[in-house]
């Protein structure tokens, strides 16, 4: 669990891993990058009181997420690693004890921690378990949600080499280095609540960090393509896919200059692309249109 001034949600975060029901051991391991609110205070309180399943650390200087994470995995010793950072909870004391493998399926929750959406995608049909070429697309999976083999983050990732693109998030790029050389699946239950708030890296209500956050990944993207291949797709399809979460942004925000500059970059030769290429305002406002009549 890594954590940094979530001191308003830790106490829920560490009691959904207290609370889960499991015939084997498990440690949650948190490590605080410097807070400078009550974080470290309520954490470390929770590590005295649970000295058999909580380890917890603490930095003198802030390092960052990535960096956050790497410490984590250094010190973690268990034959498989699940993710949660310390503004979400895991919503079913059976998620952990499910899980040997990954899963995707979670609700959303608002900062009072009330359920806001809940999240049932047949992500997986017709996949038979070969998720490489869809999450290259768009990254659907929660972190908070994924359970991996530790043997399989040895092998196929390169933490470091994250840490040196300065990628914005972790769990894509485990996603996509593990996936391309590994099946995965997910448990169609409901296990887990992410929260959406201000300050969540990848729901940022500034418009200027969510595009960074979106060039971030398709920056990711395009490292895990140079070591691992595109699969059976196109890299254009890749990329208008980028473009296209690019555009929903800036519709979402009301920036209709973006979304016609962004627009410009599409590829794809589909009729509704060249469209969108062709006529991006009168795309942007019959969107409009229709979704305010809805």
């Amino acid at each position: 669990m890594p954590t940094y001034n979530h001191e308003r949600f830790i106490a829920q975060a560490i009691e959904s891993v207290l609370a889960q029901q499991t015939q084997y051991d498990f440690e949650l391991l948190i490590n605080d990058d410097c807070s400078t609110d009550n974080t470290s205070k309520i954490a470390s309180e929770y590590a005295k009181k649970y000295p058999q399943r909580i380890r917890f650390f603490q930095q003198s200087k802030n390092q960052g997420l990535l960096k956050n994470y790497k410490f984590l995995f250094e010190q973690a010793h268990g034959k498989y690693i699940a993710i949660l950072e310390s503004d979400d909870v895991w919503s079913n004391p059976q998620k952990i004890q499910k899980q040997i493998s990954f899963l995707e399926d979670y609700s959303e929750m608002d900062e009072g921690g009330n359920i806001t959406k809940d999240w049932k995608k047949d992500f997986d049909k017709d996949l038979n378990g070969d998720w490489y070429e869809s999450l290259l697309l768009r990254d659907h999976i929660g972190a908070l949600t994924i359970v991996f083999r530790r043997e399989l983050f040895d092998k196929y990732c390169n933490i470091d080499d994250f840490i040196q693109h300065n990628f914005k998030t972790l769990d894509y790029p485990i996603l996509l280095s593990i996936t391309a050389h590994s099946k995965a699946c997910y448990i169609h239950e409901n296990l887990a609540s992410y929260r959406i708030w201000g300050k969540s890296i990848s729901n940022s209500s500034d418009y200027e960090k969510d595009v960074a956050f979106q060039d971030s990944i398709f920056d990711i993207q395009k490292y895990i393509v140079d070591k691992h291949g595109t699969g059976k797709l196109p890299f254009d399809a890749i990329s208008d896919s980028s473009v296209m979460i690019h555009l929903m942004s800036a519709m979402r925000f009301g920036k209709i200059n973006d979304f016609v500059r962004f627009s410009k970059n599409l590829k794809s030769k589909e009729l509704k692309f060249r469209l969108l290429r062709w006529f991006p305002r009168l795309w942007y406002f019959q969107h409009k249109i229709r979704v305010g009549d809805r």
